[in-house]
C-alpha cells in the first residue's frame, strides 16, 4: 500500500488555498454533522431519508461547483442512450450544459449519455457489501458509453483523429466517483481483495476512478511513481494499477479532501463530450436522398 500526500504544500502561505480549506471544513460539517442534525431524531432515528439523501447530494454539488470548469454543470436523475438503455437513479450526474437537452417527466430528469462526462455515488457508511454495491452500480452507469456510435467529438483533451474509444481511452470514458462517511473494513490488509471481488468480472475501463472517504482517506491508483485516476495505463498490456491511499498529512487533517479536489478536478475536465444524433434518440432515420430519374 502506498501513501502519498502533497509535501510542503501546506507551508504555502496562499489565499487561494485558505479559502478552498475553509470550503473543506464546511463540507465535512456539512455532510457529517449538519445533515445528522436535521434529520437524526433525538432517538438516532432518520427522519425523511428521501430529503436527507437529496440535502447530501446537494452539499456535494455545491461543494464540487467550484471546481469545475464552467462549461459543466450539476444535476441528477437518469442517463439514457440511443440504444434504449437507462442508468439507475444516478446521485450527482455532471454534464456539458450547453450541449445537453435535459427531458423532464415531472420531477425526473433524463440526460443523453454523450454530454454526461461524470457520475458521483453518495453514500453514508460502508460495508463490504454496499461498498460492492455501489461500485458494480457505477460500473453499469459506465458501460452506457460503450453505447455511443462514431460521432463527431464536441470536445476532447487530446490530439489525434482516431475514433471515439471509452474502451481504450481513459478520456473517451466518465468519471465515476463514490464519495461516503467512512468504510468499515481494513483499508490496508483487506483493499486489494476487495477490489478483486468487486471487478472479477468486469473490464477495467469501467473501474471507478476515485472514492472519497471524508473521515480519513482518498482511495486511487498507483504507477509505482505517481498516482493515477484510472485503473489502467496501457490496457493492451494488461497493467492494473495498485490501489493507492492519499491520507492526510501533519499540519492539516483534510490533506485527502484537498487532493481528491486536485485530481477531481484534472480528470472532469478532460473527458470528452461528444455530439449528439437527436434523430437515433427519436427512433427516425435519415431522408434518403432523392433519385431523380432523366
Amino acid at each position: 500500500m502506498t501513501y502519498l500526500g502533497r509535501k510542503g504544500a501546506i507551508e504555502v502561505n496562499n489565499i487561494f488555498l485558505k479559502l478552498v480549506e475553509a470550503k473543506i471544513e464546511q463540507f465535512e460539517n456539512d455532510y457529517i454533522n449538519l445533515s445528522r442534525q436535521i434529520f437524526v431524531d433525538n432517538n438516532g432515528k432518520m427522519i425523511h431519508p428521501g430529503e436527507f439523501g437529496t440535502y447530501r447530494e446537494k452539499i456535494i454539488g455545491d461543494f464540487l461547483k467550484p471546481f469545475l470548469p464552467t462549461r459543466l454543470a450539476v444535476g441528477n436523475g437518469f442517463i439514457i442512450t440511443s440504444k434504449d438503455r437507462i442508468s439507475s437513479q444516478c446521485d450527482i450526474i455532471i454534464y456539458d450544459k450547453e450541449h445537453t437537452p435535459i427531458i423532464e417527466n415531472g420531477e425526473q430528469k433524463f440526460f443523453p449519455v454523450e454530454c454526461v462526462v461524470g457520475v458521483i455515488e453518495a453514500k453514508s457508511k460502508l460495508t463490504k457489501s454496499t461498498l460492492k454495491e455501489a461500485l458494480i452500480k457505477l460500473s453499469k452507469v459506465k458501460d452506457l458509453r460503450n453505447d455511443i456510435g462514431n460521432n463527431p467529438y464536441i470536445f476532447k483533451d487530446y490530439k489525434g483523429e482516431s475514433a471515439f474509444d471509452p474502451k481504450l481511452k481513459v478520456r473517451d470514458q466518465m468519471a465515476t466517483f463514490l464519495i461516503c462517511e467512512s468504510i468499515e473494513i481494513d483499508i490496508e490488509k483487506e483493499i486489494n481483495d476487495v477490489f478483486s471481488d468487486i471487478y472479477k468480472e468486469i473490464d477495467k475501463s469501467l473501474f471507478h476512478n476515485m472514492i472519497l472517504n471524508i473521515d480519513n482517506f482518498c482511495l486511487l491508483y498507483f504507477d509505482g511513481k505517481h498516482p493515477m485516476y484510472h485503473a489502467y495505463f496501457n490496457y493492451e498490456k494488461d497493467i492494473f494499477k495498485n490501489e493507492c491511499i492519499l491520507p492526510h498529512e501533519v499540519g492539516y487533517a483534510k490533506e485527502h479532501i484537498l487532493l481528491f479536489l486536485n485530481y477531481f478536478y484534472m480528470l472532469i475536465s478532460s473527458v470528452s463530450i461528444m455530439d449528439l444524433e437527436i434523430t437515433n434518440y427519436l427512433g427516425a432515420t435519415r431522408p434518403k436522398r432523392a433519385i431523380l430519374e432523366k
